[in-house]
């Protein structure tokens, strides 16, 4: 009997609200939406989700509320087998987002932080961290963020961090692997690194070893179906990604996230974990929600598919 590969997850679990439009933005008062649903969602929360499809015993350190959205991102969370540790305050009110989706399979995401969320490490049991073999975290609560990370470095356990946005960004110090969305990448570089933020492809390329935060970081930005730029320290590379029919990309990148926390954890090279991250991104554009997350050999069978990675 083999031991599942043990992935952590510190971050946002969330309820999504998914219309998918005819057209957007609306070019009247009322546009018609061709499906509606309800899901769970965060980055944490889904790139655990993909670990656990993959094989993954995969752990979730969380703050929900004290509400309905709540009791469903918690239900859903164990249908998928996640082991979630959540933290939660008397009162507080769940982090829910609407999402609307373009035909061509674009979201746009409208936000709904929460209210009274906790955010104190101090309430939760870290006990299962230490069995971790890679640790994700998308900062969103920051306390919890900083203290498993700070766990994660004295254990000699391999840290990913999923930024968004600049908020908490000290915190990409204390992260091994530090991957970001293209939105997220051009803000840094352009308010930190160049003091010019219309930043095309090839600068961006360029400048990618700026957003290097600390010594030996691996640095990648995702960039939809252009692939991953990534530099762990020997030259820019471009892992590809695979052209697959885009239903809803609601959620790729979470699960490009945890696909690569699983591959770390498994001990493989960081340009094969790359490949695997990208085919799982790709993969969970297939279908609404997490309903294409892929099992481990539907993304092993995608990922062999693709080149080795270009030397930019």
């Amino acid at each position: 009997m083999t031991t599942a590969v043990v992935v952590a997850a510190v971050g946002l679990a969330c309820l999504d609200h998914v219309w998918h439009v005819d057209h957007f933005p609306p070019t009247r008062s009322r546009t018609h939406a061709s499906s509606y649903r309800s899901h769970g969602g965060g980055p944490a929360a889904t790139a655990a989700v993909a670990a656990t499809r993959l094989g993954a015993e995969a752990h979730l350190w969380a703050s929900l509320g004290e509400d309905e959205a709540a009791t469903t991102v918690e239900r859903e969370l164990s249908e998928e087998g996640v082991l979630l540790h959540a933290l939660r305050a008397a009162g507080a009110r769940s982090f829910v987002s609407a999402v609307l989706v373009e035909p061509s399979g674009e979201r746009h995401i409208f936000p709904y932080r929460g209210d009274a969320l906790a955010d104190d490490p101090a309430r939760l049991d870290w006990s299962a961290l230490v069995r971790a073999r890679a640790l994700l975290t998308d900062a969103r609560h920051p306390q919890l963020s900083e203290h498993a990370l700070q766990a994660a470095h004295r254990n000699g356990i391999p840290t990913v961090g999923d930024w968004s946005d600049l908020r908490h960004w000290d915190q990409t110090a204390l992260v091994d692997h530090l991957i970001v969305s293209e939105e997220c990448a051009r803000a840094a570089l352009g308010d930190v690194a160049l003091g010019n933020e219309a930043l095309g492809e090839d600068d961006l390329a360029a400048a990618l070893p700026r957003l290097r935060s600390a010594e030996h970081q691996l640095v990648a930005v995702t960039l939809g179906p252009r692939g991953i730029l990534w530099d762990a320290g020997d030259g820019v590379r471009r892992t590809l990604a695979p052209r697959v029919d885009v239903l809803d990309s609601t959620g790729a990148g979470d699960a490009c996230h945890g696909a690569y926390a699983f591959a770390l954890a498994s001990g493989r090279s960081v340009a094969d974990a790359l490949r695997l991250a990208s085919a799982v991104g790709a993969l969970a554009c297939t279908g609404p929600g997490r309903d294409a997350l892929p099992d481990l050999a539907a993304a092993e069978r995608l990922a062999a598919t693709l080149p080795d990675e270009e030397q930019r």
